[in-house]
C-alpha cells in the first residue's frame, strides 16, 4: 500500500491512495461494512465480528450472495487485511474532489478564507454522502431506505468524517498550515494515527443496524 504519493513544492506529503486501492479506500466500500451489518442482508443476522470480516465485507455489495468472509478475507495475509482495516475508512471521493476545489480556489502562499469554507463545507458533506450512498446500495438491493436514526450508519458516517478531517489536515495547502505550528511532520504523525485508531475500534462498533 503506497500511503506518500509524493510531495508539493513546499514539501507538504501527499497522501492520496493510488486508483488500484480506491475499490478498499472509499465511501463505496464503507457503505458495504455498513450494509453487512444489516440483518437483511447476506449472510443474514451475521455482523462482521473481526478486522478480516470487516475487510471483507467492505469488498462485497450488499447484493452478492456468499459469506463474504468466505470469498475474499480467507484469500488475504494477515497484513493486508490488517491495512484495509486500518486505512479502509479513507473517503476517497470526498477527498479526490476536496483536492480540486482547493486546487481552483487557492490564491497566494497562505490559506485563504475560502480554504477553510470549503474544508468545513466538505467536512460537513461527508456523512451526508455516506448516507446517501448508503442509502442507493439498499435501494438497489430492494431495501427500505434508512430513514430512522437506529438505521443510519452512524459509525461508517463518523469514521469516514474523522478520517476527512486528518487527511485534509495532511493534503498539500491544507488551511491548517496557516498555523505556525503546523508542519509536514506532524500531519503525517496525525494520519498515522487516526488511521490505526479507526481501523483499532472499528470491531467495537459492528452492531446490527436497524431495518
Amino acid at each position: 500500500m503506497q500511503l506518500i504519493r509524493g510531495c508539493a513544492a513546499d514539501h507538504t506529503l501527499h497522501w492520496l491512495p493510488t486508483t488500484d486501492e480506491r475499490e478498499i479506500m472509499s465511501i463505496n466500500s464503507l457503505t458495504n461494512a455498513a450494509a453487512a451489518r444489516r440483518p437483511d442482508t447476506l449472510p443474514l443476522n451475521d455482523v462482521p465480528k473481526d478486522a478480516g470480516e470487516i475487510a471483507a465485507a467492505a469488498n462485497t455489495p450488499p447484493t452478492a450472495g456468499p459469506k463474504p468472509t468466505e470469498t475474499l478475507a480467507n484469500q488475504k495475509n494477515a497484513v493486508e487485511t490488517a491495512l484495509n482495516v486500518l486505512f479502509g475508512y479513507i473517503p476517497t471521493e470526498v477527498i479526490t474532489l476536496y483536492v480540486a476545489v482547493i486546487s481552483a480556489i487557492q490564491s497566494g502562499p497562505k490559506p485563504t478564507q475560502g480554504e477553510w469554507n470549503a474544508f468545513i463545507a466538505f467536512a460537513v458533506a461527508t456523512p451526508i454522502v455516506v448516507w446517501l450512498v448508503y442509502g442507493a446500495k439498499l435501494k438497489q438491493a430492494s431495501k427500505p431506505l434508512p430513514t430512522a436514526y437506529g438505521a443510519w450508519p452512524v459509525w461508517e458516517m463518523a469514521a469516514a468524517t474523522i478520517a476527512f478531517v486528518a487527511w485534509s489536515f495532511a493534503l498539500p495547502r491544507s488551511p491548517f498550515a496557516a498555523y505556525d505550528w503546523y508542519s509536514a511532520a506532524l500531519s503525517g504523525v496525525v494520519v498515522l494515527i487516526v488511521s490505526t485508531l479507526l481501523g483499532l475500534v472499528a470491531p467495537f462498533f459492528q452492531r446490527p443496524l436497524a431495518q
